[in-house]
């Protein structure tokens, strides 16, 4: 589990740190102060072996097309988009010092310009002393591993242009989950459900779905068509019903739980939490997913605007100890974000005396 987490020059961070975290960590504060950046840059130090990973980013911010060139793919991973100045994510996770640096740098090898007969098939009038377009490079090293370097850069294929990666895989990292605000986890939530039935432990997400669904007799995985699955639950009317018909709240439950489940003592990341729950369901909410964050040695790092979100997790989590949940509060200071970490006993207070914490 992280224990403390540094994340320098990402997005829109210069410089914050948050010295201690629980098992379960909501992270609240106002319009763009990086709670959902915060997540990302959590996502990133999960998989620092894996330079698809900055690129998706992008895609699950719903940033679906940009030009192939090295400064608008990747510059907004940069602090304000100066990507003269690399990215420095540290952690303390499991007892062991983490540190990735991310840059844009110059290639190791530069491409040879095309040739016919001897001769270069496109004349130049001008030259530059720069030598091209450069590559994404992760740097990671890791207390008792030696360090590793992952890349990302376009190359030409035929008439096009594709991402290139090069990635010496790591062995052993914990496996993150980064659920997004937008709710599409279908086949993720099938494939997960489906593994969570070979060791026999499905009944415990059904027990708990049926908090907010009390008619829910079972779950099954069923493929209408080829390659295509589909998550279905018995309701007592004769047949079958698709998840999605219940409600988001029943899918995005089901997916908190399945992600726990599949992150065994790993991560899992949520985005706006209470998406698609009532707030008469939230403590039920908060209870299911501490069971499981305990019953899978999983790690929770999620966000919220709610304020009934943020008074049902402080309920749900009353007496399990200091180590189990905290809230980490992000403000804008100035030029810079700044973290306040709340224990539940500072929760309380603030809330009893009416203090906004959102």
């Amino acid at each position: 589990m992280f224990q403390s987490i540094t994340v320098r020059n990402f997005r829109c961070f210069r410089n914050l740190a948050i010295d201690r975290v629980a098992k379960v960590n909501l992270i609240v504060g106002k319009n763009n102060v990086g709670k959902t950046a915060l997540l990302e840059a959590l996502f990133l130090l999960l998989g620092p072996d894996n330079p698809d990973l900055p690129m998706r980013l992008n895609v699950l911010r719903g940033l679906q097309w940009f030009e192939a060139i090295p400064e608008e793919a990747w510059g907004w991973l940069f602090l304000n988009k100066h990507t003269e100045d690399a990215i420095e994510l540290s952690s303390c996770l499991d007892g062991n010092k983490r540190h990735l640096r991310i840059s844009l740098s110059e290639p190791l090898a530069a491409p040879l310009p095309n040739v016919a007969n001897g001769k270069s098939s496109r004349a130049f009038g001008s030259a530059t002393t720069a030598i091209g377009a450069r590559e994404l490079v992760l740097e990671y090293a890791e207390t008792g591993r030696e360090p590793v370097v992952s890349r990302a850069s376009f190359v030409a294929e035929g008439e096009g242009l594709r991402v290139k990666l090069s990635r010496p895989s790591v062995s052993g990292l914990p496996l993150g989950i980064f659920l997004t605000s937008a709710f599409h986890f279908a086949q993720e939530n099938a494939e997960r459900f489906s593994k969570l039935q070979e060791i026999n432990r499905e009944q415990e997400v059904l027990e708990r779905l049926q908090v907010l669904e009390p008619r829910l007799r079972r779950l099954v995985v069923s493929a209408p068509g080829p390659g295509v699955s589909v998550m279905q639950g018995d309701l007592g009317i004769g047949r079958m019903v698709p998840l999605p018909l219940m409600g988001d709240g029943i899918g995005r439950l089901l997916s908190y739980l399945l992600a726990m489940a599949s992150a065994r003592k790993g991560t899992v990341l949520i985005d706006e939490i209470e998406n698609g729950l009532h707030y008469s369901v939230h403590r039920k909410t908060w209870k299911a997913i501490a069971d499981f964050a305990d019953r899978f040695d999983a790690q929770v790092f999620a966000t919220t605007h709610c304020d009934e979100c943020l008074h049902a997790a402080r309920e749900a989590f009353a007496g399990k100890g200091p180590e189990a949940f905290l809230v980490h509060r992000l403000d804008r200071v100035g030029a810079d974000i700044e973290a306040v970490t709340l224990t539940q006993d500072m929760l309380a207070t603030a809330q009893d005396t009416g203090l906004e914490i959102r």
